[in-house]
């Protein structure tokens, strides 16, 4: 990310990668823009066609290039785009995606972690709920509740608790750029001319 403001910093574009704008769960993608394989492991993985839904369940985890997305569980909803005769559905693109249990997602800088997660295709919203932490290099910050529209990257971390000193509140460390060394100092300013010189 090269926006270095707070609302940059929280915004994590790394969110936007829970967009699987993809035509079949198969087919989901951890980055709109990579043309990469995406790379998914799990202990198992159960397809309920009567429901448009792909679940991997034990230490799953999704690669795609440089970006990870791991839970314990990663759920695929797909829309319904018409019922077949015999009653079974047929499956549209990407409804939503939620990740459930230890939610941990990275790219080369950035990461976000929380207890559960959820992508919803309509609204193109990631809600991350339970002690969040979002991380850009050495920048931290914490709550119970991050909202990411991943069109226009506003972002929104808040938290259950309002009291005043609670450690329950948002919170965030953000650290200063550090200067360029490497400029050299200012030349210091002309003395004024003699008195009664030009």
């Amino acid at each position: 990310m090269t926006d270095r403001g707070a609302s940059g910093r929280l915004g994590l574009a790394v969110m936007a990668l829970f967009a699987f704008a993809a035509a079949a769960p198969a087919r989901a993608q951890l980055d709109s823009r990579s043309t990469a394989p995406i790379d998914t492991t799990a202990n198992e993985m159960e397809v309920v066609n009567s429901k448009c839904l792909v679940i991997f369940r034990g230490a799953a985890e999704a690669l795609q290039g440089k970006s990870r997305l791991r839970a314990n569980t990663i759920s695929v909803f797909s829309r319904t785009k018409s019922v077949q005769a015999n009653g079974q559905p047929n499956c549209g693109g990407t409804d939503r995606i939620e990740a459930d249990g230890n939610v941990y997602f990275v790219t080369a800088d950035q990461n976000a972690r929380g207890d559960h997660a959820v992508y919803t295709n309509a609204s193109d919203e990631v809600v991350m709920t339970g002690n969040v932490i979002v991380v850009q290099g050495n920048n931290v910050a914490r709550g119970d509740r991050l909202v990411y529209n991943v069109q226009t990257k506003a972002a929104r971390l808040s938290s259950a608790s309002k009291a005043v000193g609670s450690a329950r509140r948002v919170r965030g460390v953000f650290y200063p750029e550090p200067k360029d060394q490497t400029a050299s100092p200012a030349s210091p300013s002309a003395p004024p001319p003699p008195p009664g010189q030009p």
